[in-house]
């Protein structure tokens, strides 16, 4: 976003303003923009994997309790 509006900042005052291609920033939010979206489905799958579990809902109980 800051991107974004400081190039609009620029052109609406018609101060000279680069290209956002030109930017480091530019790679850098759009290389972390692809890192997370890997990360929130690799944890998205591991969820899937998890639930979907055969042993998941099986628990080892030591003793009856009667109330």
């Amino acid at each position: 976003m800051y991107l974004g509006a400081s190039k609009l900042y620029s052109v609406y005052h018609n101060y000279p303003a680069r290209l956002l291609t030109d930017r480091p920033s530019f790679y850098i939010a759009l290389t972390s923009m692809i890192i997370g979206t890997q990360m929130f489905l690799a944890g998205f799958l591991g969820e899937l994997i998890s639930r979907s579990a055969s042993e998941r809902n099986k628990y080892l109980i030591d003793k009856k309790c009667n109330l």
